[in-house]
């Protein structure tokens, strides 16, 4: 298993019912060349009618997780037979001292937490190291809404639109060929400077290397690049609607095959821009995190540069270009702090933007993360 080098081993799945969710959880383990232990969860039909569900344990065992009829634990019209699951599922989920074994829950749902060995076992998988792909099921249950709140897995939103394209998208944060190195910065930091000396040096050393930026140079880029030199009086909602188009158009068609390739992918500017600008307009940053994962890789390695606020404006007055709306000072200085709430999430090398280019490249070199190194 050729695990990212971000180190957030969980990707938990949700969405409504009849998505798909098994079905995209049984073409990911398809396709996870290492051990996978755990179960998915069928629905049982006769006569054309659901009638209740089984767990199927990867290693090939099967057993009644719930069928029609009265008795306890009851879950609307189904008898849950508590007992039957925990001894098959527990068992399913049992330590093994492989650290290249892929969990798989499908699901964690109102049924299943009955049991308390079963939370316990969910407790301890999402709070360790172990690579973990899972669904998550609603409802006004307090250990669903616990994992629903916490931040340091990968949701993933399944709809019907999207799921063939998850089935790529989720296999890369398990198996990843190559690695997606971003840079992030405020506007004048010198980013994309730094990105294209890091790109440069990469391909004259012959590795397979791929430069591409956001906004892109495809139909939503161009759209967002046009209201922005036109300084578009748009809703921060509808801003962040278009990057989020044009990013999952740029991970469909640029990032994903890339990665998939064994490629080094230098991407200037991700989605970590949008968690800062739009939630310095006033979004939340954290639906917007979420929203964005659901659709775009993780990135290996963020590269931030650091630059005082004053020297940043200094940079930006110095091109001779009208001030776009993120560029005035109060914005800049929202946009800062945010960014310093974000970047802990993620495995950020921060930079001071006032280093030469070519010295702070071989800073990035020396902290790049390779595939094939540990």
């Amino acid at each position: 298993m050729k695990l990212p080098a971000h180190g957030r081993t969980k990707v938990l799945v949700y969405g409504l019912p009849g998505t798909g969710k098994t079905t995209l959880i049984e073409r990911v383990i398809r396709k996870v060349t290492a051990p996978k232990r755990g179960f998915v969860t069928r629905e049982v039909r006769e006569a054309g009618r659901r009638v209740g569900f089984k767990i199927y344990t990867l290693d090939g065992k099967e057993a009644w997780l719930a069928k029609k009829g009265r008795g306890w634990p009851q879950v609307g019209k189904y008898r849950v037979f508590l007992e039957t699951f925990e001894k098959l599922a527990l068992t399913a989920l049992k330590d093994q001292l492989s650290p290249e074994t892929l969990y798989v829950v499908d699901e964690i749902g109102k049924m299943e937490v009955f049991s308390e060995g079963f939370r316990k076992r969910i407790q301890e998988l999402l709070q360790g190291p172990e690579p973990l792909l899972a669904s998550v099921g609603y409802g006004h249950v307090p250990f669903l809404e616990e994992i629903h709140r916490l931040e340091g897995p990968i949701f993933c939103e399944i709809t019907k639109e999207n799921r063939d394209y998850l089935v790529e998208r989720i296999l890369l944060e398990f198996e990843r060929p190559g690695r997606l190195i971003v840079f992030e910065g405020l506007d004048g930091s010198g980013k994309s400077t730094l990105a294209q000396e890091v790109y440069r040096g990469l391909k004259k050393e012959g590795y397979p290397v791929l430069f591409t930026q956001e906004p892109t140079k495809g139909e939503w880029g161009e759209k967002i690049r046009e209201h922005l030199r036109r300084r578009t009086p748009l809703s921060p909602q509808a801003y962040a609607e278009l990057f989020w188009r044009d990013r999952w158009e740029h991970a469909q068609k640029v990032i994903v095959p890339a990665l998939k390739d064994g490629k080094w992918v230098i991407c200037d500017r991700y989605y970590l821009s949008t968690l800062a600008y739009q939630g310095a307009e006033g979004l939340s940053w954290k639906e917007l995190w979420r929203r964005n994962e659901t659709i775009a890789p993780v990135p290996d390695l963020v590269v931030f540069l650091d630059l005082p606020l004053e020297e940043a404006l200094k940079r930006i007055q110095k091109r001779g270009e009208a001030l776009e709306n993120f560029e005035r000072p109060e914005k800049l200085a929202a946009i800062a702090e945010l960014y310093e709430e974000i970047l802990p999430r993620f495995k950020t090398l921060k930079l001071s933007g006032l280093k030469d280019p070519k010295a702070l490249a071989e800073e990035v070199y020396r902290a790049l993360p390779h595939p094939n190194r540990s």
